[in-house]
């Protein structure tokens, strides 16, 4: 076996364990928070210059921006930014600002456009960057053309996402961040040969941390979606590999019980992809989950300086129509019912109690909060966050 079979294995026996014994994977301990860390503004401003700052996170899937001077636009914590496909196929990324007078270029969240027209004193600029044209120029006095190109932040390219660090002042190395063995996991995927499929944005009224903290805990099935996730998952039942900055998990359908008992031998990889759900988070902020048929991928991340505020993300990556034999009609119509199923349970059911938990953590007196040793997940997460805000930039 690989790797990756190997450990999908013994998650596999270890998942049937649990559901057998009603047992869960566990942290040592259950800790302690408190609603502060939802609404301080220099607690903010840390995770948006420690975090998000000095760390990759994922923006995007490179099928979004396919052809070369397609972009996408992106509110970040610390910048608004532009990301565009090169002629030579490569991936830049740029503060969405003209050097002039700081003016918005781009006001769309998606297109292609051979240039960058500023709409204030039309400037413009290539989709290299570089500034081109400076309007009325014989009046405007001297000017360093190559000097005043749009800001460039750090992105890459790798396993089909684009990546990015929120600071002109970093270098990006994604394998490095994410290690050798969830570099590994990323790689199996093949998650660069799909496509996204409609990607959506959400501005949420919510601390990133409570949005990012409820899709990584399996507690919650059976009772926030009782008639949804919670007929077709088990509850509180999780099989986790710790990687220590990012981690990989396993989560059960309930049709996995028909193995309990069954001898391992009978077992193949596609009894693991059809009974259970793969799921990766990469901190800080991301969350991958491995389906039989497709991946999704859910981000969190604040902007501004309230932390009360924060966009999540949500996009299916799909196996283009060559691939699964469709024609584009029954394609679009298959993966627009994916679609419903996910906004009625991530839309209509985890979205108000996520808000209901930030509106709760504005009373003063809410008390200290408790995290189970069955949440192993939202541990893991907690742990990196904090190890992340605490080293000085420039040092992660």
């Amino acid at each position: 076996m690989t790797l990756d079979a190997d450990m999908r294995d013994h998650a596999f026996r270890t998942m049937l364990r649990h559901v057998e014994k009603e047992t869960t994977d566990e942290f040592t301990s259950v800790s302690t928070s408190e609603a502060v860390e939802y609404r301080d503004r220099e607690t903010a401003a840390l995770e948006r210059d420690r975090v998000f700052g000095e760390v990759p996170f994922i923006v995007g899937h490179g099928s979004e921006i396919a052809s070369p001077n397609e972009f996408l636009t992106r509110r970040l914590p610390r910048n608004n930014v532009i990301v565009i496909r090169q002629r030579d196929g490569g991936v830049k990324a740029f503060v969405n600002a003209c050097r002039h007078r700081g003016a918005q270029l781009v006001e769309e969240a998606s297109g292609r456009c051979r240039i960058f027209s500023c709409p204030y004193h039309r400037w413009s600029y290539d989709p290299s960057g570089e500034l081109r044209t400076v309007t009325l120029d014989d009046t405007f006095g001297d000017l360093d053309r190559e000097r005043n190109g749009l800001v460039e932040l750090p992105v890459e390219e790798r396993h089909g996402f684009l990546w990015m660090i929120d600071n002109a002042q970093r270098t990006i190395d994604v394998e490095s961040w994410l290690g050798p063995e969830m570099d590994a996991v990323l790689a199996g995927y093949r998650i660069e040969d799909l496509v996204s499929v409609t990607p959506q944005s959400f501005d949420r009224p919510t601390n990133w941390k409570i949005m990012q903290d409820g899709f990584l805990d399996n507690y919650h099935v059976r009772y926030a979606h009782p008639n949804t996730a919670g007929k077709v998952l088990h509850t509180n039942k999780l099989a986790l590999e710790d990687f220590g900055r990012h981690f990989w998990f396993l989560a059960a359908r309930k049709s996995i019980d028909r193995f309990i008992g069954e001898d391992p031998a009978s077992w193949d990889e596609g009894d693991i992809g059809k009974h259970t759900i793969e799921s990766c988070f990469l901190a800080p902020n991301s969350m991958i989950l491995k389906h039989a048929t497709h991946v999704e991928l859910l981000t969190f991340r604040p902007y501004g300086d309230d932390p009360g505020e924060s966009v999540m993300e949500m996009r299916v990556m799909a196996p283009t129509t060559e691939a699964t034999g469709l024609d584009q009609e029954a394609w679009d119509r298959l993966w627009a019912k994916n679609w419903k199923i996910m906004i009625s349970i991530i839309h209509d059911e985890d979205f108000p109690i996520l808000e209901g938990s930030q509106q709760a953590m504005r009373s003063l007196d809410a008390g200290t909060m408790r995290l189970g040793r069955n949440e192993l997940g939202n541990h893991l997460f907690r742990r990196e966050l904090e190890r992340l805000v605490s080293i000085e930039p420039g040092e992660t």
